[in-house]
């Protein structure tokens, strides 16, 4: 049975060989980009997909992830879709603070950015270690799609760049809001 790599999965050392389709290289080593079996060709290392294949990961791909914890300078997401394709195995993503917004980042306070449970939209900017990827969400589009009013436990929609409203009891909460696309839901 030939061994199965997984995005972000360490393949071998650089050394003689080059980088091929499916795989990145990073600290000169070699490491898959997508879910699959490695094939060597000539001096080409590549992964080539497996029956259930997560889509490539590639540099500004955006995902849709769900926020798994909160700290006071990071936050943790898991990986649900990259570039609208569903992800079959977990993948963790890695938000840190800087990459939350673009100003204002000494004022940021994490807790209302985000929430463990907020489904967010964010951007790949670099591959992680340890089978992380790190993510930004420093552009208008990017942050909070939905989330659940912490008291009710009932969904929010965004009201502003900084602020949702649960729509049954009118509370609101602070988040790094997504800039919603009314174009999309029509």
């Amino acid at each position: 049975m030939q061994k199965i790599y997984f995005p972000g999965e360490l393949i071998k050392h650089k050394n003689e060989l080059q980088s091929g389709i499916g795989t990145y290289i990073k600290d000169d080593k070699i490491y898959a980009s997508m879910q699959g079996s490695l094939t060597i060709n000539e001096q080409l290392i590549s992964i080539f997909p497996s029956h259930q294949q997560d889509p490539e990961l590639k540099i500004g791909s955006i995902i849709i992830g769900s926020v798994n914890s909160i700290r006071e300078d990071r936050v943790f997401v898991r990986i649900l879709k990259i570039n609208g394709v569903k992800v079959n195995n977990y993948i963790e993503g890695v938000l840190r603070k800087q990459n939350i917004r673009l100003h204002e980042i000494d004022l940021l306070e994490m807790n209302k950015c985000y929430l463990p449970g907020d489904i967010i939209k964010a951007r790949m900017i670099s591959y992680g270690d340890s089978l992380k990827l790190y993510l930004s969400t420093a552009e208008d589009e990017l942050g909070v799609l939905f989330a659940k009013h912490q008291e009710t436990q009932k969904l929010m929609i965004p009201l502003s760049w900084d602020e949702m409203l649960c729509v049954e009891s009118g509370l609101k909460e602070k988040r790094k809001v997504a800039k919603p696309n009314f174009n999309q839901l029509v």
